[in-house]
């Protein structure tokens, strides 16, 4: 390993941290990569979560047709990656984030053009629907970086974004002001969709064994999962354990949540990441545990209407993830009704991801 490898390798995992930290990725969604060498590149591998990366996890791939070598995999927009440096001497650093004005934004499969930002230029093309790690998706992205030779970012349809830079912080930059220039258009098109009251609060609670923890406005209490006679936000975790195998549910309250769970319509995937967690919908029901439990039906989350959603998971951390993926899906539908010619994924897309993230990725995440 010659010097700049290593020096890149630490970037890398700089990178990942503040990317976390800015929430421009999650978990194992996104990639990163950098330049390192006229043949080779360093990517970020597939399916571990960032928060426990090590520099010799990080993967050698050939530039020319992003072969690799060893027992990791390397992420699988590797391609991607490499139809940029081939196309692009000039790029060091790609980010690809799932950022979330910027995702939002994406479902319309257009163009953000005009001058938007001085460090975006007069366009941000936006590269057409391929389901994640394939050659669709590549080819869409390749079409648009030779058609668009100065571009420092591009959208991904329904997927999320690829931002370049001559190194890290110039990637970075990239980035920061795309979610900028998106948040304004986003707020401009549906900024009365936070006008909504907050419910009361259902609380988080804890498995254990035949019994959870819920704790609820500073208290903290055991009921029983088959208990009868509970109270009401009690009874509703309970439906929620009995409606599938989790170890964890919260209620989420976040405007976009809140939102979409007023209008009582089900929630679609117009994301690739929320298909991966969701599948084809995630179902919009009163707050009544018999209905909670059966629109549960093994989902990670269910809406309540008018009352937000209750998230689930084997974990803490799958709970934040799904909380993470859930305000923004309910973002981009929103979105979405704003602008006609949005649909969402297809259904047999959607549950292929699902299926895939569930064999894949999620147990990767919890190694």
């Amino acid at each position: 390993m010659n010097a700049l490898e290593a020096r890149e390798r630490e970037q890398i995992l700089q990178a990942v941290v503040r990317l976390v930290e800015e929430g421009l990725i999650a978990r194992t969604w996104g990639n990163i990569s950098a330049w390192v060498s006229d043949t080779q590149f360093l990517i970020t591998p597939s399916g571990l979560a960032y928060e426990a990366m090590r520099p010799d996890q990080l993967v050698l791939v050939n530039i020319a047709d992003a072969s690799w070598e060893g027992d990791i995999r390397p992420s699988s927009e590797k391609s991607i990656h490499a139809a940029i440096y081939r196309l692009r001497p000039q790029v060091n650093f790609i980010i690809h984030t799932h950022q979330y004005w910027a995702s939002i934004v994406g479902v319309a499969g257009t163009a953000l053009t005009g001058f938007i930002h001085p460090l975006l230029g007069k366009r941000v093309p936006c590269a057409a629907y391929g389901l994640p790690g394939t050659q669709t998706l590549r080819r869409a992205v390749e079409a648009e970086a030779a058609a668009w030779p100065d571009c420092r970012a591009f959208l991904l349809r329904s997927h999320g974004a690829l931002c370049l830079g001559s190194d890290l912080e110039d990637a970075f930059a990239a980035a920061r002001a795309l979610e900028e220039v998106c948040e304004a258009r986003v707020q401009d098109q549906m900024g009365g969709a936070r006008l909504v009251p907050v419910p009361p609060d259902l609380g988080f609670s804890r498995r254990q064994g035949d019994t959870f923890r819920l704790v609820r406005r500073g208290r903290s209490r055991l009921y029983p999962i088959a208990g009868a006679s509970l109270p009401r936000a009690a009874a509703l975790h309970a439906a929620v354990y009995r409606g599938g195998d989790f170890q964890c549910v919260a209620h989420e309250t976040a405007w976009e949540v809140l939102a979409a769970a007023v209008q009582g319509h089900r929630l679609r995937p117009y994301l690739d990441d929320l298909a991966q967690i969701a599948g084809v919908e995630i179902r919009c029901v009163p707050a009544e545990p018999g209905r909670v439990k059966r629109a549960v039906g093994g989902r990670n989350a269910v809406l309540l209407q008018g009352m937000g959603a209750l998230c689930a998971g084997a974990s803490e951390s799958d709970v934040e993830a799904v909380r993470i993926l859930l305000r923004k899906g309910c973002a981009a539908q929103l979105y979405a009704q704003e602008v006609p010619w949005c649909r969402p994924l297809g259904r047999a897309d959607a549950s292929l991801q699902r299926l895939v993230y569930l064999r894949s990725y999620q147990k990767k995440s919890q190694c």
